[in-house]
């Protein structure tokens, strides 16, 4: 009997972590159909994409293919939400290039893979409630400070220039004593690029009468990057077969074929020298603790964001996340997670379920088997246009105006977390807004509000009822003493007093500490004490004290009042110590 429960337990465990065996029995022709539409249009828009966030990091273009097919193969199986698309993205590229910059290729590979198994570790333990430190106007401040790190990022691809930079201040600088070096040809096709981008956006909110005008309107619209890259390539092939040169400047020999499946290096060569494993993670620093952090904070997003109302399975998210980036790491992938823009178009496609995700890595497969020759005419304005178009809408100015209405505390936060993002770096900026916003959380663990009132019964038994709203613990043990201290000072008489434990989940060695203190002050000073609302954990915890004062509990207020009354019996009889209020002291 015992043997069967475990064997279920294990399989019930089984297909809640291997997601695809809740909905394949139920896989239909209709889904199927559905699913192969979405995956090609969602491989039409990724693969332009991948290319351009892998110029982003700094890499060769094939890279960005690379980290597109393996987590979309392996969300298949493990995902929870059928919208969600894992390959490169922005953020990702940008956060990638800020850590391993000037490094090998390897650096990146590795931070994959470490990624993925911080991601997975943090699955594993449940530690899905960190990221809930990261509030929505840290998150404000830190996306709109990325995309116009992007999209200056972008403009040296737009203009055809090349250069290096280490901060803004010196981007600009460096940007004005390149100007005389922009190519005309370059800026013409980048800008009238994205306008047609930003244009072709649009079209899927026309309404009009005819279905099949609108479905037509609908493709181009979420078509148009794969459009866009494939008409400036024609353009610039034009142009290299008939002249025997582009007027543009283009992306080069893209690596063809699939990747070998091999395990990332875990050493490297800089120059003469031999990087070991432990050389190369101090390289990485804290890239191995904020890009797992930020990945699942995107992921969960992007999640919450199409899950219509549903809980979100975060532990599941993070294990698959972890998964993929761990699994794409065996193909040199970068670092990768969900995309907002992505999970959009694989929503408006009538996405049924995660299968669609097969079907993307089948293309992307197939393009490196087959297109990758071609690759060579994308023109970089070209991706550099669609990298900006997709983030510019990232830009969260509406914010701004809400928070100065209802909470100006926040739009401090959004601002800080913004300007130090775009100064210094983005993951400092996340850093320093999570901080400065958990103050207030600080100041309600180590100044909570406590409740004191002075209760009557049978119009002449006082009690003092002491309630902490939030608990008790050790960084506010001090100030919960020295409250209850001076309120005792404060009442000309010995009173008998109930402590509260009714919001108390938990009492730490130190909280636990500070309480004896207090309760010796107490009852040399003739106060009787009474626990109120006890639990079965707490009591547990408070049992040495609870013995060592001989305090009585009670769960209700009722048998607050008859452990008074009994007591004022013995009083009268003679026996026992007076909870009823004395003299004043001298």
């Amino acid at each position: 009997m015992n043997i069967q429960f475990k064997k279920e337990k294990i399989i019930t465990s089984l297909k809640k972590r291997v997601h695809i065996t809740q909905w394949i029995t139920k896989y239909t022709k209709v889904d199927c159909i559905a699913d192969l539409v979405s995956g090609l249009t969602l491989g039409l828009t990724i693969m332009p994409q991948s290319m351009a966030y892998a110029a982003l990091a700094n890499l060769p273009p094939h890279y960005g293919l690379y980290s597109s097919f393996m987590g979309a193969f392996v969300y298949t199986f493990f995902g929870t939400i059928k919208e969600v698309s894992i390959g490169p993205t922005s953020l990702m590229a940008l956060l990638t290039l800020s850590y391993t910059k000037g490094l090998p290729i390897e650096f990146v590979i590795l931070l994959c893979f470490l990624c993925g198994w911080v991601q997975f570790i943090m699955g594993v333990f449940k530690l899905g409630f960190l990221v809930d430190f990261i509030s929505m106007p840290a998150i404000s401040g830190f996306t709109t400070a990325t995309s116009l790190t992007i999209i200056l990022a972008q403009l040296k691809g737009l203009v055809g220039i090349r250069f290096s930079s280490d901060n803004i201040f010196h981007y600009v600088q460096k940007f004005y004593t390149h100007s005389d070096k922009i190519k005309l040809n370059d800026l013409i096709l980048g800008v009238c690029c994205i306008i047609i981008l930003l244009i072709f956006s649009k079209l899927k909110d026309i309404k009009l009468k005819c279905p099949s005008a609108m479905k037509a309107l609908w493709l181009l619209s979420i078509s148009r990057n794969a459009l866009i890259v494939l008409v400036s390539s024609v353009i610039a092939f034009y142009f290299e077969y008939k002249y025997g040169e582009s007027p543009f400047s283009l992306s080069g020999n893209v690596v063809s074929g699939i990747p070998t499946l091999a395990l990332p290096k875990f050493y490297t060569q800089i120059g003469n020298d031999t990087v070991t494993f432990v050389e190369m993670v101090q390289k990485l620093s804290t890239a191995v603790i904020v890009l797992p952090v930020v990945a699942v904070l995107s992921n969960v997003a992007v999640a919450k964001a199409f899950c219509k109302g549903k809980a979100v399975d975060a532990t599941q998210e993070m294990i698959t996340l972890g998964l993929c980036n761990i699994l794409g790491s065996f193909v040199q992938s970068m670092p990768s997670c969900g995309a907002f823009t992505r999970s959009a178009v694989a929503h408006a496609s009538g996405v049924r379920t995660p299968m669609t995700g097969l079907y993307v890595g089948t293309i992307i497969l197939l393009a490196l088997t087959f297109l990758t020759p071609y690759f060579y005419y994308i023109p970089k304005s070209s991706l550099s246009a669609v990298l900006i178009s997709a983030v510019v809408f990232m830009v969260d100015y509406k914010i701004v105006p809400k928070l100065w209405r209802t909470n100006k505390f926040e739009l401090l936060v959004t601002f800080v977390t913004f300007i130090i993002s775009l100064v210094f770096s983005v993951e400092q900026g996340l850093l320093v807004g999570v901080i400065i916003n958990c103050i207030p959380l600080l100041k309600v663990w180590t100044r909570p509000k406590i409740d004191f009132a002075i209760k009557t019964f049978q119009k002449k038994h006082n009690y003092l009822l002491i309630k902490p709203e939030l608990g008790l613990y050790y960084s506010a043990s001090d100030f919960f003493n020295s409250q209850v201290q001076k309120m005792i000072m404060s009442i000309d008489y010995t009173i008998p007093v109930v402590i509260d434990f009714e919001h108390f989940f938990h009492v730490d060695y130190t909280s636990k500490e500070t309480m004896k203190h207090l309760l010796t002050d107490l009852q040399s000073n003739n106060h009787s004490i009474i626990f109120l609302n006890l639990s079965e954990s707490i009591a547990d915890t408070l049992q040495e004290i609870i013995d060592q004062f001989c305090i009585r509990c009670c769960q209700s207020e009722n048998e607050i009042f008859d452990e008074l009354t009994f007591t004022s019996v013995e009083i009268d009889e003679g026996a026992g110590t007076s909870l009823l209020p004395h003299k004043p002291k001298a």
